[in-house]
């Protein structure tokens, strides 16, 4: 699928996001169409696509007619010293010819004219595999700091309940009821959850600075993903079926072959070096000269021929360029048979990293259940005198913890089932919108203004 389309309808709908420099609050869509337009990686991406593509050209001007035209104009004087006395005569001569070649029979011109649009090809799928990066590298960047944030929120929050423990903790010590080691355990496991929130702080305001370089402007606020985002198997659920696909559509595979058949072309111009070449030529040219008597002349003259030309021998640089063509050939042939193995793998992994992914949210939901039941469990021994506090402190803990897992795994899905999508080749921008109808306009992140001290 290509990206064209889609991007341009993309591009109606950034209008109203580039009046300003900055952006306070943007959606996954949001962020993808100012990247569209402002990320640097694409547009270098799209030059040298731009560039590469001008090959095509090149090639088809090789196997046209070319016609030239050439002039000239001088001033002359002249000067007759016998017989006496001797005159000076000042006058003008000009000539101008033009001339229209045809190739008639030039086998290295066509193999390049052949090649270029292979040359094309596969800058058309680089470039195409660049844009699915764009989205992945979008999706990815917003998902990190949502990531962040959860992170964040979850040392928070047990910085918070660790805090109320400590002052719990720290009231019964001064009636007698704990010992002090409780309120040491207490206090150390406060002053962790501190340096927690303070990594995770820094963590967050980083993340958020990734769209600076994406989009080209201080976004602050983003919206969350919602909590009812399916999380699915892979569909058809037949992992050959995906190897199918990849082997079909990857634009890193497609590029690859395009790869190979410019080798061969290569191969082919290069060894046209031992071939005949013959142009057909028309011409005509005008030529006049202001001399007075015997020198004075006006000239018509036309003419059409066919010129050829039989290389003898060249001191085997023919040859020696035609191996080097082979080697480089073998080469494309080799890093061809590299790719398709790299796209099978990473099919296979990302399918089975997508099952996996699946099974993983769906017991992380249930570790979140089983945790804060294992915490009220805990903490009811902790007041009957049946566990201390580090049981407690440790409880707390695998309870956030769990809670950050489940949001991280959701967001892993996410970008596995995105990274399977780009190597099987339909990752496109539909993929974000389809993304962005599950951002939650009602949630948001913003960026951490200061980090606790």
């Amino acid at each position: 699928m290509r990206f064209t389309d889609t991007v341009k309808l993309a591009l109606v709908c950034l209008t109203g996001l580039l009046f300003c420099g900055s952006v306070n609050a943007a959606t996954l869509a949001e962020v993808y169409e100012l990247a569209v337009t402002n990320d640097p990686e694409l547009a270098a991406a799209e030059a040298n696509y731009l560039a590469r593509k001008e090959v095509r050209s090149q090639g088809l001007a090789g196997i046209l007619p070319t016609v030239v035209v050439q002039g000239s104009t001088s001033t002359n004087e002249q000067t007759k010293v016998l017989p006496e006395p001797s005159t000076t005569l000042n006058f003008n001569s000009h000539s101008w010819q033009a001339v229209l070649t045809q190739p008639l029979f030039r086998m290295d011109r066509w193999f390049q004219f052949r090649q270029s649009q292979n040359i094309a090809a596969q800058a058309l799928a680089d470039f195409s595999s660049q844009q699915q990066e764009l989205v992945f590298r979008v999706a990815d960047t917003y998902l990190n700091i949502l990531e962040a944030q959860d992170r964040l929120t979850s040392a928070k929050a047990e910085r918070d309940a660790v805090q109320r423990q400590l002052e719990q903790v720290q009231q019964r010590f001064d009636v007698g009821l704990v010992a002090i080691t409780d309120v040491l355990e207490s206090t150390a496991a406060y002053d962790t959850s501190m340096v927690n929130v303070i990594e995770a702080e820094g963590a967050q305001v980083i993340s958020f600075e990734n769209l600076l370089r994406l989009t080209g402007r201080h976004i602050t606020e983003i919206n969350e993903l919602a909590q009812e985002f399916p999380i699915e198997l892979p569909d058809p659920r037949n992992e050959d079926a995906w190897v199918e696909a990849a082997l079909s559509n990857n634009y890193s595979l497609i590029a690859a072959r395009e790869g190979v058949k410019a080798a061969q072309r290569q191969v082919q111009i290069a060894r046209s070096g031992h071939l005949p070449t013959v142009n057909a030529e028309i011409s005509y040219a005008e030529s006049a000269s202001g001399a007075g008597g015997f020198f004075g002349s006006e000239i018509e003259q036309s003419s059409a021929a066919l010129r050829f030309s039989v290389p003898v021998f060249a001191g085997g640089g023919t040859r020696s360029i035609a191996k080097q063509a082979g080697y480089r050939l073998d080469e494309a042939q080799r890093n061809l048979d590299l790719t398709q193995k790299t796209v099978v793998e990473n099919t296979r992994t990302l399918y089975t990293a997508i099952t996996t992914d699946v099974a993983r949210v769906n017991a992380r939901l249930k570790n979140i259940e089983s945790s804060q039941s294992a915490l009220d469990a805990t903490q009811t021994g902790y007041e009957v005198g049946t566990r201390n506090i580090v049981d407690v402190l440790l409880a707390q803990q695998r309870l956030y913890l769990a809670e950050f897992q489940y949001a991280s795994a959701r967001y892993q899905y996410i970008r596995d089932t995105l990274r399977l999508k780009q190597v099987v080749g339909t990752l496109s921008p539909d993929d974000v919108y389809a993304l962005n109808d599950y951002i939650s306009d009602e949630s948001t992140v913003g960026k951490t203004s200061a980090i606790v001290r």
